[in-house]
């Protein structure tokens, strides 16, 4: 059997360890990448900004659901690596720079390659796929630079995030300019930087509050001006936040959108009073998300969308405690002016960029003018917007299905893709942030690698419909 995962980094690394793993019959694990740099560590491990550190601690980082402790016992046995990174003594509450997590996540592959036994094949492939088809009861994989199709008898998109959307604005052509910069994840877009120019950050994600670490690093004097629709930032990190106990939800706080707030809340207080914060509540709320999301009905999902996700997301993403003392102080110097508004426009003078802007619950509106704009809206969601050729390809063959809300994508509880028909695409598989549009809660390691176990399962399974099936033909 062979088995074909597109997409090297978190969600895709994490299930060729959990297939070398467990895998005992003669079966062969293609890894398909096609930026080498990114080969088990994507987008979010390989960047070079000279700032980025995990938003969780190092005691929640593990690659094993098993095995909970085993991020900070790798970092504690090689530390040494990392003197100009890390403290003398590491804590398990340290926030630790991305770089390293990736080299971990690296480090995990190999070893358990190096255990998989001999029948086991793996391969990992550099290229990339514009194409999946499927024949008969197998697929091929067509790709951009390999002329000859790989066929696999199963396939897992690990497609991890996608960059941001562009915003609709009348000017166009300024993405174009040379002042723009489309993706936040690379060290170009601190290329070139003078000490003293003045920034636009849009979007005031974990991603904005990443860049301006990076910017003072660099000891950058300008102005960095933020502007996203709500002016919201990040909550800080809880290292001592005590755990709560299980929340068991009331079938009837499901109906609605403001019924489930209202219970959550009113769960927040109960637990204040017991000497818990909110972190600890929503924390002990995560694992039940999944089933929240499918029981709640799509009107009650878009009120949600519409007017409590925006404060929800900055308090269940979180950033470090310390990184939200250097916004802080860099908003009282004057250095940071965070301005809950709507980007109109962006045109590009001689040496500048004009940006318009309408302040929320303001009329007129007002310009700034800045030497940079960085897109930091986050990723986008909308596979109808995506633009990589093996999305479109995929889409069009009626393969994917999006959501009614364009989180992600709808499948079944196995991770299964269910196509434009509404049926299952046996033995096409995604995890990760794809499955945002069925789970919501699906974008982070806690998730995905409890996805990725059961995935493996899955995969490895002989006598499921599809091996069934296979075997009439």
């Amino acid at each position: 059997m062979a088995i074909a995962i597109i997409g090297g980094g978190l969600s895709g690394t994490l299930t060729a360890i959990q297939l070398l793993l467990t895998a005992q019959n003669e079966t062969t694990i293609y890894l398909i990448e096609q930026d080498r740099y990114k080969m088990n560590r994507g987008v979010a491990y390989a960047s070079q900004l000279p700032f980025q550190p995990l938003n969780v601690p190092a005691a929640v980082m593990s690659l094993s659901p098993d095995k909970p402790d085993d991020f900070y016992t790798w970092l504690t046995a090689n530390q040494q690596h990392y003197k100009n990174y890390l403290q003398n003594t590491v804590s398990p509450t340290d926030f630790i720079p991305r770089f390293i997590f990736g080299d971990y996540l690296k480090d995990r592959l190999l070893q358990a390659e190096a255990q998989a036994p001999a029948s086991i094949k793996f391969i990992k492939v550099y290229d990339e796929v514009v194409a999946v088809k499927k024949e008969e009861q197998a697929f091929s994989l067509y790709f951009k630079d390999t002329a000859a199709p790989l066929p696999a008898n199963k396939v897992v998109l690990a497609l991890g995030n996608f960059a941001p959307a562009q915003l609709p604005i009348p000017t166009s052509s300024f993405y174009h300019s040379k002042l723009y910069f489309a993706s936040p994840w690379s060290a170009k877009v601190l290329d070139n930087m003078p000490t003293n120019a003045d920034i636009l950050l849009i979007g005031s994600s974990l991603t904005m509050v990443d860049l301006v670490g990076s910017l003072q690093a660099k000891n950058h004097q300008g102005n960095v001006y933020v502007v996203s629709r709500h002016g919201l930032l990040p909550q800080p990190f809880d290292v001592q936040a005590m755990p709560y106990p299980a929340v068991n939800i009331p079938e009837h706080a499901l109906s609605s959108a403001l019924t489930l707030f209202r219970f959550i809340r009113n769960e927040i207080k109960t637990a204040t009073q017991l000497g818990y914060n909110w972190r600890s509540v929503l924390d002990a709320l995560r694992d039940e998300i999944p089933v929240i999301w499918s029981a709640m009905p799509l009107p009650e999902k878009m009120k949600f969308m519409r007017h409590i996700r925006p404060y929800w997301e900055t308090h269940r993403h979180r950033m470090p405690a310390s990184s939200a003392e250097l916004l802080s102080e860099l908003q009282q110097q004057g250095k940071l002016e965070v301005i809950a508004a709507t980007v109109l426009d962006m045109q590009q003078t001689a040496t500048k960029t004009c940006v318009t802007i309408k302040r929320r619950k303001h009329n007129a509106p007002e310009t700034i003018l800045v030497d940079r704009v960085i897109n930091c809206t986050g990723p986008v969601s909308d596979f109808e917007k995506v633009q990589l050729p093996l999305v479109q390809q995929l889409g069009h063959d009626g393969f994917l299905k999006p959501d009614a809300l364009r989180l992600g994508l709808v499948t079944t509880a196995d991770g299964t893709l269910v196509g434009a028909n509404n049926l299952p695409v046996e033995g096409l598989y995604t995890l990760g942030p794809p499955r945002k549009g069925t789970l919501y809660e699906s974008s982070a390691l806690r998730e995905i690698r409890l996805q990725a176990k059961e995935l493996a399962h899955q995969l490895l399974q002989q006598n499921n419909s599809y091996e069934k099936e296979a075997l009439l033909h």
